[in-house]
């Protein structure tokens, strides 16, 4: 199977990852502002009617819906959600000592792994911003787990290939690890109103941009790797470029993102 195949049989989830969270915001708003049992009655004092109210089956069929809408939110949110692990997610003491060490000990792993693996690793790609306050560098520390889970699976793409064939390219070359900055990018965050929801109060999304150069078959093994529940990786832009020659590895520039679901507090 070849990346070309792999991106055509899965072009629609590659797509549908990167709009469905935004997709069941919208809908569950729509339901609840239609079918929330705490307000089914609908007033027509404005008409010079008295109060109407839904009958019992009209409400039952409503509470259905809402039950089926729940579950299906469930099941996309465990789809497509990364859950980050507890390492960048909890620390005690200041965030940015934290920080500090978290990212240091990362990259001096990217580094080793690439050296056992005889991987180029180009050290100055691996970066990523050091912010000021706290809820900024719980930000930068949840796309340092998306960036150390995207050079594990990497790599683990390359040993997948070279186990069944020792004489494979593999994965050549990490030339870039970034965890993109927020600053500039369009916030997800939507005017409240009465019957509306705050995309940022119930998502928030964080990218890695990489660039590698390898094989065909490592490039599709780490493609097919991406989609795993509770911790996928969602394409959110990808540019492969063929090699100049025959036998070359192929460079690909690349960006994921991790989708993390804020939980609500118990009311």
């Amino acid at each position: 199977m070849d990346v070309g195949a792999f991106v055509q049989e899965n072009k629609r989830w590659l797509i549908g990852c990167a709009i469905g969270g935004i997709a069941w915001l919208v809908a569950g708003s729509v339901i609840e502002s239609l079918f929330d049992p705490a307000d089914h009655r609908v007033s027509m004092r404005g008409l010079g009617m008295p109060e109407a109210a839904y009958d019992s089956a009209a409400l039952t069929s409503a509470q259905e819906a809402r039950s089926k809408l729940e579950a299906e939110r469930q099941r996309l949110e465990q789809e497509i959600a990364f859950e980050v692990a507890d390492k960048y997610a909890n620390w005690s003491g200041p965030a940015d000592t934290h920080l500090f060490e978290v990212g240091r000990n990362l990259k001096r792993s990217i580094v080793d792994r690439g050296s056992l693996s005889d991987v180029l690793v180009e050290e100055a790609g691996i970066d990523w911003a050091r912010p000021a306050g706290v809820d900024e560098i719980r930000k930068v520390l949840i796309g340092l787990d998306l960036m150390d889970e995207i050079q594990q699976r990497l790599f683990a793409a390359h040993d997948q290939v070279r186990g069944k064939d020792e004489d494979a390219l593999g994965l050549v070359a990490l030339n870039m690890l970034k965890v993109e900055s927020q600053r500039g990018r369009p916030s997800m965050r939507r005017s409240r109103r009465g019957d509306g929801v705050e995309i940022g109060d119930l998502l928030q999304q964080q990218r890695v941009t990489l660039a590698f150069d390898a094989d065909e078959p490592t490039i599709t093994a780490f493609l097919e790797s991406l989609r795993q529940p509770g911790r996928t990786l969602v394409v959110d832009q990808w540019t492969l470029t063929a090699p100049p020659r025959p036998g070359d590895p192929c460079s690909v520039k690349a960006t994921l993102a991790g989708i993390t679901f804020v939980q609500k507090e118990e009311e």
